[in-house]
């Protein structure tokens, strides 16, 4: 492989990783912000701060109102 399109590989490589985990940082606050609208109408502020600190609450609260 010659080294021009090695670098060229490493380049898109670099390139699509940034894109793939610009995607996962937007799906991850819109989960939240999904969360938190959710509990603030149901009137559950303290499950959301509860949530903050624990993943497996997280998860439960997701679960529970079918955000993905």
């Amino acid at each position: 492989m010659s080294q021009e399109l090695e670098q060229w590989l490493i380049e898109e490589w670099r390139e699509g990783y940034k894109e793939g985990f610009k995607k996962g940082l937007k799906k991850g606050e819109d989960r939240v912000a999904a969360l938190w609208e959710r509990l603030e109408a149901d009137g559950r502020l303290q499950d959301f701060y509860d949530a903050i600190d624990d993943e497996t609450i997280r998860k439960k609260l997701y679960d529970e109102y079918g955000i993905e």
